[in-house]
């Protein structure tokens, strides 16, 4: 007589791989989502802080050579509208990069100052 064995379904030491298995994808897959997640945060305040130096820069060229401006003048934190994050420094240098031109240099900082974005641009009489 002959005895067929038929095996159906798994062993509990196969479940318990299986679901070890599933745990270690899902842990993979959560770590990726929380690095993708913050590099998309990074990504998004380098972008606002760069088009909020562009944007003061484009005023700052739009006003012209101006050897009474001010050398320093800064926006604080919570003072700029709908950016409460950010901080804007302008910087006026008259006579620099030489006599008779004027580097203006807008710096925005972000995370208390742990991040910031430069732009400068010349102007001349």
């Amino acid at each position: 007589m002959s005895h067929a064995t038929n095996h159906q379904g798994l062993t509990l030491l196969e479940a318990v791989i299986a679901m070890a298995l599933f745990f270690v994808a899902v842990l993979a897959f959560a770590g990726v989502a929380v690095t993708a997640s913050k590099g998309a945060a990074a990504s998004k305040h380098l972008t606002v802080a760069t088009t909020l130096a562009q944007d003061k820069l484009e005023r700052v060229r739009g006003s012209g050579y101006d050897p009474a401006a001010a050398r320093e003048t800064t926006e604080a934190y919570g003072t700029i509208p709908d950016f409460d994050m950010y901080q804007r420094v302008v910087r006026m240098e008259t006579g620099r990069p030489v006599p008779g031109l004027q580097t203006a240099t807008v710096m925005v900082s972000w995370a208390d100052d742990l991040h910031s974005v430069t732009v400068s641009t010349i102007l001349a009489p």
